[in-house]
């Protein structure tokens, strides 16, 4: 019953649509945000933390859909009992990733702020050894949707940085392009190093 009202937002949403704030969006796997790493190699028999994370925002986000594969179904040997935990305030919904097929539409009734890095949720799992990889996938229905905070809000689609590759799996490259620095942020980055 609980897809009913996230099914209705959509729908209003991509009734309304249009360029959104987040044109630059960035979607990934971190593994100890927000220092970006998108690879690990745990101990074996320990339970390793990967986070889905968001950058590069023009203005906060209310709704953002993408699809997982369930790490212990996918990498089967390499890892059980993977959970998944949301981090957004107010939720309208909060599935799996995973669950169902077509993928999740987290979206939130309070707008997440923008920050240097938006942590989405968690996916915790057991490693039991060996490779596997976090691919972040687009959702069947909505691909790669960012909804921004915006009256009326406004659409714009994500580009993957990079997966998550647990024990040196191959992951495929992520999919985003430089994004230029502002003239004025430059300066500033450079005085942090004088």
């Amino acid at each position: 019953m609980h897809r009913l009202p996230i099914f209705m937002f959509v729908v209003f949403l991509s009734t309304m649509a249009h360029a959104g704030e987040n044109p630059d969006a960035r979607l990934y796997v971190d593994f100890d945000p927000p220092n970006y790493v998108h690879d690990i190699a745990p101990l074996q028999y320990s339970t390793v933390t990967a986070y889905v994370c968001l950058d590069h925002l023009g203005t906060g986000v209310t709704v953002l859909c993408f699809r997982m594969e369930d790490p212990a179904v996918d990498c089967p040997g390499v890892c059980v009992a993977s959970s998944w935990a949301p981090y957004w305030p107010h939720p309208i919904s909060y599935p799996d990733p995973w669950d169902p097929p077509s993928g999740a539409c987290v979206s939130s009734t309070e707008c997440v702020d923008v920050d240097e890095v938006v942590v989405v949720g968690e996916i915790t799992l057991f490693y039991l050894g060996g490779s596997c990889c976090l691919e972040l996938l687009d959702h069947m229905d909505y691909p790669r949707w960012v909804v921004d905070c915006e009256d009326p809000p406004g659409l714009d689609e994500y580009c993957v940085l990079e997966h998550g590759s647990i024990g040196g799996a191959d992951c495929p490259e992520g999919d985003c392009e430089e994004v230029s620095v502002e003239p004025g942020t430059w300066g500033s980055m450079k005085a942090l190093y004088r």
